[in-house]
């Protein structure tokens, strides 16, 4: 596996807070891999002998028949694609898709980024009857009268939906991040990786990893259309003159209006390196990768948001509030076929996350 070291030029925020995040990341850390969107089929790994990355075990005792996407394909990734993960792990991994696709819930549906149907999801509300979906002449929100999950603003121009995801997992979302994480390695750091190896791909360690703060998920939501239509990921490793007490490696994913980061956690190298600090290492202090959007983007849709998130819980959650902003340029009164007693619709015209 090649590794990439060209040094990116991206536009960035000139605030503050910004500048200081983008001075200790990239003053700590390089690029060591990057895979992005490809028009064609693009393996990681070597396709013999064929042993998974992550279970450890090789022909026959599992199969590789399936194709093993790097980053999932409800995120618009086709063709980045790995001979590492078998199928057992492959069909394992689809469940913690499955519940980060479910935590994004609405947002999928307003990203209007293509699925595994190569559709737009539809998003529906069960309990609120709300419904969302992409149709030939725009995006359709339809809500059924007296539950007014949408509360529009006519003096603003802007709009919330006020809804519940799906329910999910929490930590499926860590394991999925890692996993991602995981598979822009070089093979000879592979090894280096054991425990989270276990973590992903067992429950091992999930009543252990409850809480850990170098765990947590660091998020950047932008606003507007999606800034990435497909995704991409890098994998960085600190430099010769980064603090002792950071990670070794640390990944980024670029998806939709979304920059996720996590930090691998308990690499051997790390183990050594933080054994010898003295005194001895309490709490993980992880850098935070900047916001790397122009102000023109940040000017016409809105400020971004940052947080961080523990998704350390292995408990599903189900009912959990989901609040979607929106902004559109007018609303506009059409007729609607007769529906049920009770079931009317709103359309609004131009609509864009705000």
């Amino acid at each position: 596996m090649s590794r990439i070291t060209k040094t990116l030029k991206l536009p960035m925020p000139a605030d503050a807070v910004n500048q200081q995040r983008a001075k200790q990341f990239f003053g700590a850390y390089d690029c060591e891999m990057m895979v992005g969107p490809s028009d064609t089929p693009f393996y990681l790994g070597t396709p013999t002998p064929r042993i998974c990355r992550f279970c450890g075990k090789s022909e026959p005792e599992v199969s590789f028949r399936k194709d093993a996407h790097v980053m999932p394909d409800f995120m618009g990734n086709r063709n980045i694609l790995s001979h590492f993960e078998c199928d057992t792990c492959n069909a394992l991994f689809a469940k913690y898709e499955d519940s980060f696709a479910n935590y994004l819930g609405l947002a999928r549906t307003f990203n209007q980024i293509k699925g595994k149907n190569r559709k737009v999801p539809k998003f529906k509300d069960n309990k609120t009857g709300l419904e969302v979906s992409m149709e030939a002449e725009g995006l359709h929100i339809k809500t059924i009268q007296g539950q007014d999950p949408l509360v529009i603003d006519e003096a603003t121009n802007s709009a919330q939906l006020i809804t519940t995801r799906p329910s999910y997992v929490p930590i499926h979302l860590v394991k999925l991040l890692l996993k991602m994480a995981l598979c822009l390695l070089d093979e000879s750091e592979v090894d280096d990786y054991r425990w989270a190896r276990e973590f992903i791909t067992s429950e091992v360690h999930d009543e252990a990893a409850q809480g850990m703060g170098i765990l947590s998920v660091m998020i950047h939501s932008v606003s507007g259309p999606p800034v990435f239509p497909a995704p991409f990921a890098q994998l960085y490793t600190r430099n010769a003159s980064a603090p002792a007490e950071i990670p070794e490696k640390m990944f980024v994913l670029y998806y939709a209006n979304y920059y996720f980061q996590l930090a691998l956690p308990f690499s051997r190298v790390d183990k050594v390196r933080f054994l010898g600090i003295t005194p001895p290492l309490q709490s993980i202090d992880l850098p935070v990768f900047p916001l790397l959007i122009g102000e023109t983007w940040l000017a016409e849709y809105g400020p971004a948001t940052f947080r961080r998130v523990d998704f350390t819980s292995n408990q599903k959650r189900k009912g959990e509030e989901h609040r979607f902003s929106l902004a559109f340029d007018k609303m506009i009164e059409v007729p609607i076929k007769p529906e049920p007693p009770n079931d009317a619709s709103q359309s609004a015209n131009d609509v864009k996350p705000a």
